[in-house]
C-alpha cells in the first residue's frame, strides 16, 4: 500500500513575481544595432498599458525606524524572534552561516545575507479553534519584538496549509497542517523584492517555525526616487519587452525597490518599474506571468 503526502496552501494564496533580466547588446555590435532592432519592432508592438500603480511618483526617504544592523546576533535572534533563554552550543559553520541548538530549538542564520531560520523541535499540540486575526497579530508582533519597525512592514497574508493522503488512487479528506503568515518587505508602500519573512504557528497556536530574509539596510546610498514622467516609463517599458522579444500584450506596471549588496556589505535600494504581463492560458499549456525589469534612471 502506497501513501503519498499532498501539501498545499489555502485560504488566501500568494501571488509570486519573478524578474527577467534585460538583454544587453555585445559590445563588438554596432553602435546602432539594438536601437534599430528596437525601431522595426515599435511599429509592430502593440501593449496597452495599465500605469495605475505608478500613477503616484515616490516621494518620501528612508524612514527613520529600520531592522537594526545587530539584528542577526545570536542573543537577539534567541530573545527578540524564539523568545527563549536556553542555551545555546554552535552546530556547525560555513562562511558566514552559523547552525547552533538548543534542547527545544535549531537556528541557523547568516548576518551577510539577512536570513534566519528558526525551527522548533516539539511538535505541535492537537488542534484548536484558533482565529486568523489573532494567529497573524501574534505572528506581526515577534517580529516588532525581534526589532522589524512597521514602517518596513507592507502585505501581511494569513494561510492556512493542509495535508491530504492518497491510498491506490483514493484520497483521504485534507487535514489542517500548519498556520503561516507571510510578511512582505515595504519601505513608503513600496514592495521591496525578494524579501519577506514567513512565521509558522501549530494547529495548537504554538510558534513552530520562522523564514526569514530580510537584511539590515543601509543608512546611505540608497536610488529611491526618479525624475521620470509616465510618458518617458512607458517609452522604456516598451523598449524592454521589445528587448524580450514580447510584441503585445496588457502590460501592468508598478513601483519596486530592488536591493544591491554595497561594497562594505550593507544593503541599499534602487527604484525600478515591473511591467507584468498577464497570464495566457491556451488548450494546451498556460504560460505563468512574466515581469520584466524596467531602469527608470533612480536617484538618490
Amino acid at each position: 500500500m502506497k501513501t503519498q503526502i499532498i501539501r498545499y496552501l489555502a485560504v488566501l494564496p500568494l501571488t509570486a513575481m519573478l524578474g527577467c533580466d534585460s538583454v544587453t547588446p555585445l559590445a563588438e555590435e554596432r553602435p546602432d544595432t539594438q536601437s534599430a532592432q528596437v525601431a522595426r519592432a515599435a511599429t509592430a508592438v502593440s501593449f496597452e498599458f495599465d500605469t495605475s500603480g505608478i500613477a503616484t511618483p515616490p516621494s518620501g526617504g528612508l524612514p527613520t525606524q529600520l531592522l537594526p544592523a545587530n539584528a542577526f546576533n545570536d542573543a537577539i535572534l534567541q530573545r527578540g524572534l524564539i523568545g527563549t533563554t536556553e542555551p545555546f552550543t554552535v552546530a556547525s559553520e560555513l562562511g558566514t552561516r552559523l547552525e547552533l541548538e538548543s534542547a527545544n530549538w535549531k537556528l541557523e542564520r547568516d548576518g551577510a545575507s539577512g536570513r534566519a531560520l528558526v525551527l522548533n523541535k516539539v511538535e505541535s499540540g492537537p488542534a484548536t479553534r484558533l482565529e486568523p486575526a489573532v494567529l497573524q497579530r501574534n505572528a506581526l508582533a515577534r517580529l516588532q519584538r525581534w526589532g522589524i519597525p512597521t514602517t518596513e512592514v507592507g502585505d501581511v497574508r494569513q494561510v492556512a496549509s493542509f495535508l491530504q493522503s492518497e491510498d491506490v488512487g483514493t484520497y483521504e479528506p485534507a487535514e489542517l497542517h500548519r498556520h503561516k503568515t507571510f510578511v512582505l518587505r515595504a519601505i513608503n508602500g513600496i514592495r521591496v523584492q525578494g524579501h519577506r519573512a514567513v512565521v509558522t504557528h501549530g494547529v495548537d497556536g504554538s510558534f513552530q517555525r520562522a523564514l526569514i530574509s530580510w537584511p539590515a539596510l543601509a543608512r546611505e546610498g540608497h536610488l529611491l526616487r526618479t525624475r521620470l514622467s509616465t510618458a518617458e516609463i512607458e517609452r522604456k517599458a516598451t523598449e524592454a519587452l521589445v528587448a524580450e522579444e514580447l510584441t503585445t500584450g496588457r502590460v501592468r506596471l508598478f513601483w519596486k525597490y530592488v536591493p544591491n549588496r554595497l561594497t562594505d556589505g550593507s544593503w541599499a535600494l534602487t527604484l525600478q518599474v515591473g511591467a507584468a504581463l498577464a497570464s495566457v492560458a491556451t488548450e494546451t499549456h498556460t504560460e505563468e506571468p512574466r515581469v520584466i525589469d524596467v531602469d527608470v534612471n533612480a536617484v538618490p
